[in-house]
This record gives C-alpha cells, structure tokens and sequence, in this order.
C-alpha cells in the first residue's frame, strides 16, 4: 500500500504502520513466555532497540526510498515504554522516564515528514535522556553480563567517548603507557624499512589527520605509484576490517601487512628484529614490556604499533561538544547538515553514528562494504569505469566487485582526496557524486551497485549545510 504510489496523509501512513506492526507484538509476545531472559539481558535489549532508533530507523536505513523510518521510530520507542514499565525503581524515576519517552512519541507523531525530521533535535532532546536512564537501570539490574558487550553501558550514552568497550576490536585491547611510548617512538622510525627513508608518519602525517593527502603515495622505490588512496588511522581501531578491500582483520594484522609489503616498507620481519636488538634504547624498551623474552621478537614491535595506533580516537570535534551538552559548539548550518547526513542525504545509512563509518548498529560487530561505481576519474560529465575489484581481489564473490569498506567521514574536511583511488579533490565533488547516485547516477554500467542510484536532488543550501556538518567532525 505505502509504496504503490497512492496519496496517503504521512499520519495516516504511521497510524497504518504502528497498528500494523502492534499486532505482530502483541502476536509474538506470548510466544516468549516459554523463554527465560534475565533482567539485564532485556533492559539490554531495549538499550539496543533504541541504539536502532537513532542510528538506522530515523536515517531510512531499512527502506531508504520508502522513508518510513520516523513511523518506525514511533512504534519502536512505544515498545520500549510498554516494556520498561515494570522495571521502574520508583514513582520519581517513572516520571522521569516517562516524560521523554512520551515527549518522543509526541514528537515523532507530530512530525513525520523524513526528510523535514529534526533528528538533532530529537536525540538530544528525548532518545539520549531515555537512554542514560536506560543505562542506569541496565548497570542496577541482576543477571549475567549482558550478550552485547561492544557497547559500554555505564557511559552517558552512545555518544560519549567511552561509548565503546575498546576490547571488543581485535587490537584495541588496553595498553599500558610504556607500550603505547615504544609504538609512537616505533611509528616514527625509520629503521622499519628496507632502506631507512621512510616511517608510518610518511604516509600516515599526524599533521595531516595521519594521512598524507595525496591521491595515491609513491612505492617505496619511489617509481610507480602505490594502488589505493592512504586512508586515516584516526578511529582505525574501532572496525573490523583493515584496509580499502578488508584483508586484515586487525590493527596487527594491518601493520605487519605493511611492514612486510615490498612497496611500501620492504623490510622483512627478521631485518627489522635484529636491528631493534642491536638499538639499546629499543632494546631496554622491549625487555621492560617483556621481561621474559631476552630477543626482540617481530609480533613485539606489531603489537606496540597496534597500542599506539588504538589511542587515536579524540571525540574531541565541535560536533561531539555539541552532543554532550555545548550547544554553542556548531553553527545553525552544520545542525541543519547533521539532519541532512541522517536524513535526506541518506550519508548515515552507511556511515552509522557515532564513529560515522561502516561499524553496523546497532550490535557494532561487522564492518560493511559498499559499492559505489566511483569513477577512474573527477569528470562526472563524461565518467570512466574505474578497474579496481576492491574486496573481490581476494574474496571472490559477485557482491564484492568493486567493493570499498566504508571509511570514517570524522576529520573527512582536512584528509582530501578521496574514495578509494584519491580521484576526488574535495568535499563538493564527493557531495556531487552521491547527489548524482553514484557511478549508475552517472551512466556507468555497475551491475552491483549497493548505493542508490536515485538522485538526492538536493538543493545548493542543503549541500553548503552538509559541508557544514562534515567540517564540524574535525578534531582539535
């Protein structure tokens, strides 16, 4: 009915949906009476269900053409009340609770136009206060440790910088300072490679957001070009997938990938070992970590490079201050930008809040890939088929040709250029693309194409107030 192309009243369409979908769980609902679930796996659950609220409901992530998501929104948080209600310690906090659980349903119900939907407005104001009570009752209730442990129940909310279990990402295990010293000390070594002229820094600047805003740097002969654009470490730990194309599955992996790649550092592993042995400051470094080992072992330096590489997250952006409760931190344009990038624009369908990249909400245990038919090129008039397979090079399946991770849009405004292949010079030609829908928008022929082909036809404002938002995603 919603998407046979009747003209049906927005309200009539959530009324339509919420009976709908209340039926389904009122249906469901005594089926579960034969399941044992303890308290804080439930109250985890809601906190999950309202994780989907934020990030994938009011972004159009289920059914982005049909733009239903707010309706979706409405019948999720009405769950969420209905569920809550016998876990309420006392009459002050049910109130409490209450207040923004109904003044989010009010203001759902009252605006339900998608792409018009204030979604700052709505967060701040209803879906983070019910979610910090969440998480006050999630971290009081008995029961076993709950079955979602990315998330951190006892931060603020999802938006906080400790929003994360760091643990959970292969590599980003707490480190002690010492270790975390030798790999910033290691980063900025040019013994790792082949012949002493490079280091991480060179292609990873921290100057430079730790890029080297180059489209493609040079191999390490300094002859031909290296294949893909160099990407930011910034929040590299918090993905499952290293690299443009994901071959490696860790910040370890991803550092010994390029420490041993004749192109980019040349070293072999026991080269670079036995030069840090015959280093005493090194040297004096590595038996203090690991008392036990009298040699420098290769996995030593990887796993000290990795702790260094995982304190890279600052959460430290005009938009992350503006979250928490500084609402003289972003400009009007950049708030109308955040509602674009989660709306309309449909940015915040790949690029999931809060770390704005492929993570997946609202479990935050997979990393995705999308294939956007970015051309070999920046003439969008007269585009050329770009050749690299991205992910399928080396996981051969029909899906992945052309298939790109997708990266973090955090400090995008100070790491041009862009995409995979750096053809993109700036933020405008990259809004430009997306606007056009992608490489088929623009008459390539990608059979695959996972990103919407249908243009955005946003406005020359709209655009100016995206601009807006990505710039505020740029750390001090």
């Amino acid at each position: 009915l919603l998407s046979s192309g009747n003209t049906v009243d927005q309200r009539e369409q959530m009324d339509l949906q919420a009976d709908l979908l209340a039926r389904s769980v009122d249906n469901i609902l005594p089926l579960l009476g034969n399941f044992h679930v303890n308290d804080r796996e439930l109250l985890a659950s809601l906190d999950m269900e309202l994780v989907r609220i934020i990030t994938l409901y009011i972004t159009g992530y289920d059914a982005p053409l049909l733009k239903s998501g707010i309706a979706e929104a409405y019948v999720a948080l009405s769950a969420i009340d209905s569920s809550l209600a016998p876990y309420f310690e006392s009459p002050a906090q049910k109130d409490s609770i209450e207040y923004y659980l109904s003044a989010g349903r009010q203001y759902l119900q009252k605006h339900p136009d998608f792409d018009a939907f204030n979604r700052l407005f709505f967060i701040t104001g209803y879906a983070l206060p019910v979610q910090e009570y969440l998480n006050r009752l999630v971290n009081a209730a008995a029961g076993e440790q709950t079955v979602f442990p990315v998330l951190n129940s006892r931060a603020k909310n999802l938006f906080s910088p400790d929003a994360f279990n760091r643990a959970a990402f292969p590599g980003m295990e707490e480190a002690d300072s010492l270790l975390v010293r030798l790999g910033k000390e290691l980063f900025f070594e040019k013994g790792l490679s082949v012949d002493y002229s490079r280091n991480c820094a060179t292609c990873h600047s921290p100057g430079a957001a730790f890029t080297d805003r180059l489209p493609r740097n040079k191999a390490i002969d300094n002859r031909a070009d290296l294949p893909r654009n160099t990407p930011s470490l910034l929040y590299a730990g918090f993905q499952y997938a290293q690299f443009w194309d994901g071959r490696s599955g860790s910040l370890e992996e991803q550092a010994s990938a390029v420490l041993n790649n004749r192109h980019e550092m040349g070293a072999s592993e026991a080269v670079i070992a036995k030069r840090l042995q015959g280093n005493p400051g090194y040297l004096a470094s590595f038996r203090k970590i690991w008392p036990g080992d009298e040699a420098v072992a290769f996995r030593h330096v990887t796993s000290a490079l990795s702790a260094y590489v995982a304190t890279l997250s600052p959460f430290q952006s005009a938009f992350d201050r503006y979250i928490q409760g500084n609402r003289a931190a972003m400009p009007a344009e950049a708030q109308r930008g955040f509602n674009l990038f989660m709306g309309k624009a449909l940015c915040g369908t790949c690029h999931f809040a809060p770390l704005f990249n492929g993570l997946l909400p609202p479990e935050y245990r997979s990393t995705e890939f999308e294939v956007l038919g970015t051309p070999a090129g920046d003439n969008l008039e007269n585009p050329r088929a770009d050749t690299d397979q991205g992910r399928h090079d080396f996981f051969p399946i029909a899906r992945y040709e052309g298939a790109f991770k997708t990266p973090t849009v955090r400090n995008a405004a100070v790491t041009a250029p862009y995409m995979h292949n750096g053809r993109f010079g700036s933020l405008e030609k990259v809004i430009e693309f997306y606007d056009k829908g992608g490489g088929v928008g623009l008459g390539l022929k990608v059979s695959n194409q996972s990103l919407s082909d249908v243009p955005l036809q946003l406005s020359g404002q709209e655009k100016s107030d995206l601009l807006a938002f990505i710039k505020a995603l740029t750390d001090k």
